[in-house]
C-alpha cells in the first residue's frame, strides 16, 4: 500500500508577526517562543513594548533569533502600536499575537497555505483554545457555532442559520482575539489598520475586512487565547457597550442591499431583528448612526473616528448606556 506525501509548502512568502507587548512579563516569553518555533520559518517577529513598567522588554530583548526585531516605545495604546507594527512589517502577509497569547506549532503553515491556494481570501482565522493564566483548555471556541458573548434566543432565524462568515460577524465577534486574523499585505493596505478601539478594534477591522473581499473560518483550533484577571476585556463594562453599539453604527451599513435586505423584506427584517442583541442600548445605536449619518451628508469623511477620538464627545453618551 503506497501512502500519498503531504505536499511540502515552499516558504517563498514572508509573514510578519506583531507583538504589541504592555505589562505581560508572565506571559511574553511563551508568546515569543510560540513565534520562533513555527513550522514556517520565513517570518518576521516585530515585538514593540508599549511603555511596559515591569520586566516584559528585558525578557522580549533576551532573545536571540535574527527574526526578531525588538522596539521600545512610551505608553501610546494598543491600536496605535499594532498599526506601527505593521507599518513597519515587510511580511506579504501579516498578523498580530497579543502578548499574552500563543500560538499552536503549525498555526502559520496552515493558514497561510490556505491563504496561498485561496487567492481570493484575504483574511483567514480559525478555531481557538480558550485557556488559563497556567496555559491549561478550558474549551475550545469553534468560531460562531458555540461560546457566543451574549445570548440569541432564536438562532434559527437569525444570521446564524446561514453559516455565512460575514453574517455571523454582524451577529458577534466570533474571531474573540486580534490574535486570531492573519491576512494579506494587500487587506491592510486597502481598508487601513486598527482604530481607536479599546475592547472591539478587530471586531471593527474584520467587519471593514468582510466587506472588501471573502474571509474564512478554519475549522481547526490553531492558538490558545489566554482568559486572566487583566484581560481588557473586564476593567470597564460601560466603555465595552458603548463599542458594541459604535460598532453596528460605523459597519451595519456597510452590507445593506449587498449582504442584508436583498430579497424578501419580512424574513429579512425578522432576520435583522434576531441578529442584534444590543443588550438594552438600541437607543444608543440610534443616536450614534443618526450622528454618523448627518455628518456624512455635510460632507464630513469619516464622523465615526471623530466620536472616537474625542473623548468629551464619546463620553458624553455614556449617561444613556443601559449596563
Amino acid at each position: 500500500m503506497f501512502f500519498k506525501k503531504k505536499p511540502v509548502l515552499k516558504m517563498n512568502h514572508k509573514i510578519s508577526v506583531i507583538i504589541p507587548l504592555y505589562n505581560h512579563e508572565k506571559f511574553i516569553k511563551e508568546a515569543i517562543k510560540s513565534v520562533l518555533n513555527q513550522t514556517y520559518t520565513n517570518l518576521e517577529l516585530i515585538v514593540i513594548d508599549d511603555g511596559s513598567r515591569d520586566a516584559s522588554l528585558t525578557i522580549a530583548q533576551s532573545f536571540q533569533d535574527p527574526r526578531l526585531t525588538v522596539i521600545s516605545q512610551e505608553n501610546n495604546g494598543a491600536h496605535n502600536t499594532i498599526n506601527r507594527g505593521l507599518d513597519l512589517a515587510t511580511g506579504d502577509y501579516l498578523t498580530i499575537l497579543n502578548s499574552d497569547d500563543v500560538y499552536e506549532k503549525d498555526r502559520l503553515e496552515k493558514c497561510i497555505s490556505f491563504l496561498i491556494n485561496n487567492s481570493d481570501t484575504h483574511l483567514v482565522c480559525t478555531y481557538i483554545k480558550v485557556i488559563n493564566e497556567s496555559g491549561k483548555t478550558q474549551g475550545i471556541k469553534q468560531g460562531w457555532k458555540n461560546m457566543e458573548p451574549w445570548p440569541f434566543p432564536n438562532k434559527d432565524i437569525s444570521f446564524a442559520k446561514d453559516d455565512d462568515f460575514a453574517k455571523n460577524l454582524l451577529m458577534s465577534n466570533f474571531i474573540s482575539t486580534t490574535s486570531n486574523m492573519v491576512f494579506t499585505k494587500e487587506l491592510y493596505q486597502r481598508i487601513g489598520g486598527m482604530r481607536n478601539l479599546r475592547f472591539a478594534h478587530d471586531w471593527d477591522f474584520a467587519l471593514r475586512a468582510a466587506e472588501y473581499g471573502k474571509c474564512f473560518l478554519i475549522e481547526e483550533a490553531l492558538m490558545g487565547y489566554r482568559i486572566h484577571g487583566n484581560n481588557t476585556i473586564h476593567t470597564n463594562r460601560k466603555h465595552m457597550l458603548f463599542e458594541i453599539c459604535w460598532i453596528y453604527a460605523a459597519n451595519l451599513h456597510r452590507f445593506e442591499s449587498t449582504l442584508i435586505f436583498t430579497n424578501d423584506p419580512l424574513i429579512e427584517l425578522e432576520e435583522l431583528s434576531e441578529s442584534i442583541n444590543l443588550q438594552g442600548n438600541d437607543k444608543l445605536l440610534w443616536i450614534l448612526r443618526s450622528y454618523f449619518e448627518a455628518h456624512r451628508k455635510r460632507g464630513v469623511q469619516s464622523p465615526e473616528l471623530e466620536i472616537l477620538d474625542k473623548s468629551v464627545l464619546r463620553e458624553s453618551l455614556f449617561k444613556y448606556i443601559v449596563e
